[in-house]
């Protein structure tokens, strides 16, 4: 059996150095409103490795959540926000971890010897699904394969979820009604987007992407759509595809390359991981208009800063 009720343990974390921080474009908190009110959790590397990070809106200050030499990637909120978890390379594997903010322990959720990793929980609160090779191990190098697993938030590990196994996915999105699993596959001519039925199991593809290299962009979509990313030769755009019609749209502008993306809780701006240098490898954080009216570096020194989550609920 495996609880996260962590609230009221001693804090692990220990205090970085302020050289060792990310750095926050303050004029952003003008353009960006959702910046005014709203926390976000990301990865940064500014001290050298991944740790996890908390933008607090009320005092526009950015403190560090996890303190290891080795990688925590990929924050996921539980829905009263009150708990974050990701995957953590600390057990010398990945491992889904959470902890209760601002105090709690992070506690190991997944608790295997193969790789568990992109944690996304539900919007119901009540599960958490991760990406895990423990059906499929890995040999250690090249893309890591396995099969979608969920767990219940406070009891049992559920198991792992009835699809063919596949190579090294990205996000995981949940429909908003908690029933239905987005996720992206490339390889063995299965390029594309795809929606599971918790309900019923059954696979749908959704969108082709034959030869590309495509995944989820976004964890918490507008209701009625999903958000990908699609590699087309090294030039990276996110798109909305609409589950009604089937059409997409694109969302980020053509400079850079844009790959993961947040909505806010109002749904008026988005949060994405964009690489902007002429190398296309560090990655900053942006805030984006919905209705493209602006683009503002929110996180942009070269710490190589990712995956933002916006904070549920009032904190």
């Amino acid at each position: 059996m495996i609880s996260i009720a962590l609230a009221g343990c001693a804090t692990g974390s220990g205090v970085a150095p302020s050289s060792a921080m990310p750095a926050l474009n303050m004029a952003a908190l003008t353009v960006c409103e959702p910046l005014q009110s709203t926390d976000f959790a990301f990865t940064s590397s500014a001290d050298g490795d991944g740790d996890i990070y908390l933008y607090q809106a009320s005092t526009a200050t950015i403190v560090k959540i996890t303190d290891n030499d080795v990688q925590d990637h990929w924050a996921t909120w539980s829905q009263d926000g009150r708990t974050l978890a990701f995957h953590t390379l600390r057990d010398g594997n990945r491992e889904i971890y959470a902890r209760v903010l601002p105090n709690g322990v992070a506690v190991n959720m997944s608790q295997n010897e193969e790789q568990d990793l992109l944690p996304s929980w539900s919007p119901n609160g009540n599960y958490v699904v991760y990406y895990s090779s423990r059906d499929a191990p890995w040999s250690g190098t090249g893309p890591i394969g396995g099969n979608l697993y969920v767990m219940r938030v406070q009891g049992s590990v559920v198991g792992r979820i009835q699809t063919d196994a596949f190579v090294s996915p990205s996000a995981i999105a949940w429909s908003l009604e908690s029933t239905t699993l987005f996720y992206a596959r490339y390889g063995m001519g299965k390029e594309g987007i795809y929606a599971l039925d918790l309900k019923t199991g059954e696979e749908i593809a959704m969108l082709a992407l034959e030869g590309e290299l495509p995944g989820i962009a976004s964890v918490n979509p507008v209701d009625g759509t999903v958000d990908y990313y699609v590699d087309e030769e090294g030039v990276v755009d996110i798109y909305q595809l609409s589950l009604a019609d089937g059409i997409s749209r694109k969302l980020t502008p053509g400079v850079g390359k844009h790959f993961y993306a947040a909505w806010s809780p109002d749904r008026s701006a988005l949060l994405v991981t964009s690489a902007q240098d002429e190398s296309g490898e560090n990655y900053d954080i942006r805030c984006m208009a919905a209705d493209g009216s602006y683009d503002v570096p929110v996180i942009n020194d070269l710490s190589d800063a990712r995956s933002a989550a916006w904070r549920p609920g009032i904190h």
